[in-house]
Parts: structure tokens; C-alpha cells; sequence
């Protein structure tokens, strides 16, 4: 493919894309495999200036001249090659030079746009950091470093693997991806961590299909450390989805114990059998009808994760679509349904037992407020302090970023380098 036409299905994509529920991935994969004369070198230019403007798409917006900004697929392919790329109006012309395989050529007002010099400056803050407009006042009360925050989502999130300790350790790991010529190092924070500092497809290297390494964010594999599962124990995972904590409870526990795995939608469980015979783990339970299995585990749990349904802004960095499809009505939506998973879960945990309320969240109402809401109305619980929970769990002290009395754990792009996670770990008195 010519650039121009590399340009052109890119618009071509965000043009069926921005108005579709479908997630980016998803539908990326599908134009792949609808699109066969596309070569992998032209797929990743694509894909690259596709995720560009899901990723800044108020920047490029705004490069368009005007406060609003022009917000069609076009404009927007544009602006990124303006303030992505820094190409010129000449080379832009190239690009856009009518037939059949290049985009339209462009009008005056194009041209006049994408001459104009348009300060980045002077734009409103949502513009600079790529954020919806309407979100402003939720970020701002729960980011103090609210640019930096915004900045650190809108740019490519790194690839990190889970050691399974079912399997290697990581040492063990890191010399099977090396013989794989796969260039990796331990993560700053998770005793499990390993972070791929070269381009590789991890799914097809050995030390994945031999399930010595899975694919999880550090934060996430923080998260489940921080469940502090013992093996022997009883846990209920109830909104399981993939199964990646899971399966990382799983190593924790030695196999020992039984992990009951729950989610609200079935199809999500659908590859974790499979998961679990790569990892090696034995001691997880899928239950096929929830509601007597849930009866069962009333008031019996050790712990109960409860890994709720979210507005995803922790994980913008990976699906930067996202962020341009919430809307108030879908927020206030997650924090109907968080403080439901909430009550529902506390049934199950045996006296002693634990809570652990986890979102990949960075919005104080679905964070602390939600925490909030549910003790104020259930005062069998007292959260524990984050910094026992973290040693207990993880096995370090707590990190600098996070203050040495907080009652929870708050993991965010600038200050840990991770996705956006919260963590609350709840215990029930005996």
C-alpha cells in the first residue's frame, strides 16, 4: 500500500469506528481479517495513526483551529499528521490527493486549518490532557496532578507478564524469553512482574504457551497479590472476567484451596478453562449456575475480590476508545452496580474474612466514596491500613507515592507506571 493509501483506510476505520460500541481492538482485528491485501507493515502504520487519534484526539481536534475543534474522522487524521508527525502542508497534499486510493484532496478551509498556527497553550486543559469535557470536575477532585495524569494515559502502555510461580520463577522466566532472543527485565513494583522492553508477540513464544508467564499489567498483578490469599483458603472472585486474577490467586494459593470463579456475563469466562490448563491450575471452580454455588459460599469466604465493573479510566492508555464513549449516564450506571457487587459480596465473607474492592478506576465517586457508601450501611467491616495490606501481600514497604497512613492503594500511569487501580481491603469482625 502507498501512504496515501495507508492514510486513507486509517480514515476510513475511525469513520465506522467513532460511532460503533465495538472496542478498537476488536474491531481492528476484524478490518485485518476482512482486509488481506493489507501487508503487516501497513496494518501497523494504520493501526498506529488510528490509536494516534483515539489516544489525542481532543489535541488534534483543537488543531483544527477552533476551541471545538472539528471532530470527523478527516480533521482528525490530520491533526495528527500536523501535530503527530509534523508533516507539512505539502506533504499532507500528497497524502490527500483524490482517486481511488488516497483520500479526497483537500478544500481551502483544510488547508487554511492546517496552516494556521494554533497554540497548544492557550487550549483548555480537557484539550491538552484528551479527556472528555464533561469529566473535568471527577478527574479534577480525584488527581491532583490532573495534566500529568491525563498526559502519562495518552501514550502507549507498556507490555507486562506475570511470572506463574506454578511454573518459574522469575529468573527462570526472563532466561526462557532471552533464549527467545525476547528482550525483558523485572518490574519495578510486583515480585512476579516482568516488563518486555522490545517489540515481541509474546502469545506465540514458548515461555507463554508452556503458561510460564501470562499477560497482565503490573497494577492488576498488585492488585491480586494484595487479596493476601493463603493457601488452603476459600475465595470467591465474583466478577472474574478473563480469569487474570484469578489464575494469579491460583500461584499464590500452591494449588491449594479453592478459588470460585463468578461474573455477571458468562462469555467472559469462556477461555479460562483453557487458561488454566496452560498455567497449570488446579484449583479453580467455574460455576456454570451462579446462584446456588453463591448460596453455598454464604458467610464462608476467606476473601471475596470483588474486581467491579468501572468507567475504565485507569486503563485508557490500552483502550483510549473508551474514553470518548463514557458518558454520565454509563458512570452513574458503574456506580449503581459497584455498590450492588459491594453488598452482594459482603454476604459471602466468613467473620475474619476479607473484602477486597478493586476498580481500574482513577474517579474518587467510584473509588473512596463508593467505600464510603458501603460502610456508612454495613459496620461489620473496618478497612485495614494500606501499608499492612501491601507488606503482607506484596512483601515490600510501601512506595513513596503512596502515603504511609492511607487506608487504600491508589495506583495511577504518572506516579507508578501501571494502569489505574484501586485497592480497599475490607475485614469483616469476627
Amino acid at each position: 500500500m502507498t501512504p496515501a493509501a495507508r492514510v486513507k483506510s486509517a480514515i476510513d476505520i475511525l469513520e465506522a469506528l467513532m460511532p460503533s460500541a465495538k472496542p478498537a481492538d476488536r474491531f481492528l482485528n476484524e478490518w485485518a481479517r476482512s482486509n488481506r491485501y493489507a501487508g503487516s507493515k501497513d496494518r501497523h502504520a494504520i493501526f498506529e495513526l488510528v490509536y494516534a487519534v483515539l489516544r489525542r484526539r481532543a489535541e488534534f481536534a483543537f488543531a483544527t483551529g477552533s476551541e471545538g475543534g472539528q471532530d470527523d474522522a478527516r480533521s482528525l487524521v490530520l491533526g495528527a499528521l500536523k501535530l503527530e508527525d509534523a508533516h507539512t502542508l505539502e506533504q499532507v497534499e500528497a497524502l490527500f490527493a483524490g482517486g481511488k486510493y488516497s483520500a479526497a484532496a483537500l478544500s481551502e478551509d483544510e488547508r487554511g486549518a492546517f496552516s494556521r498556527g494554533v497554540s497548544q497553550d492557550t487550549a483548555p486543559e480537557w484539550v491538552r490532557g484528551n479527556f472528555p469535557q464533561w469529566l473535568e470536575g471527577a478527574l479534577r477532585e480525584s488527581l491532583p496532578d490532573l495534566l500529568g495524569e491525563m498526559r502519562a494515559l495518552s501514550v502507549r502502555a507498556p507490555l507486562d507478564l506475570r511470572v506463574n510461580r506454578l511454573k518459574a520463577t522469575r529468573e527462570q522466566a526472563l532466561a526462557a524469553l532471552a533464549e527467545e532472543n525476547i528482550t525483558a527485565c523485572a518490574s519495578p513494583l510486583s515480585p512476579d512482574g516482568i516488563r518486555v522492553t522490545g517489540r515481541a508477540r509474546i502469545t506465540g513464544a514458548a515461555a507463554f504457551t508452556r503458561g510460564l508467564v501470562e499477560v497482565q499489567d503490573e497494577g492488576s498483578q498488585l492488585a491480586a497479590l494484595m487479596v493476601c490469599a493463603q493457601p488452603g483458603s476459600q475465595v470467591v472472585d465474583l466478577c472474574a472476567g478473563g480469569g487474570g486474577k484469578s489464575l494469579a490467586i491460583a500461584a499464590v494459593m500452591q494449588n491449594r484451596g479453592q478459588i470460585h470463579a463468578f461474573d455477571a456475563i458468562a462469555g467472559r469466562l469462556k477461555a479460562m478453562p483453557e487458561r488454566m490448563q496452560r498455567a497449570g491450575a488446579h484449583n479453580v471452580q467455574i460455576a456454570g449456575n451462579p446462584e446456588p454455588a453463591l448460596a453455598a459460599l454464604k458467610g464462608r469466604a476467606h476473601r471475596v475480590v470483588l474486581d467491579v465493573p468501572c468507567s475504565g479510566t485507569g486503563a485508557w492508555r490500552r483502550n483510549p476508545d473508551a474514553k470518548w464513549r463514557l458518558t454520565p449516564e454509563a458512570l452513574a450506571r458503574h456506580m449503581a452496580a459497584q455498590d450492588s457487587v459491594l453488598r452482594q459480596g459482603a454476604e459471602l465473607v466468613a467473620p475474619g474474612g476479607r473484602l477486597i474492592y478493586i476498580t481500574c478506576s482513577l474517579l474518587q465517586c467510584e473509588n473512596a466514596d463508593r467505600v464510603a457508601a458501603f460502610l456508612a450501611q454495613d459496620n461489620r467491616f473496618n478497612i485495614l491500613p494500606a501499608a499492612a495490606v501491601w507488606a503482607e501481600g506484596v512483601g515490600t514497604q510501601l512506595p513513596d507515592f503512596i502515603a504511609p497512613d492511607a487506608p487504600h492503594v491508589i495506583l495511577t500511569p504518572a506516579r507508578s507506571g501501571t494502569d489505574g487501580f484501586f485497592v480497599c481491603v475490607m475485614e469483616r469482625r469476627a
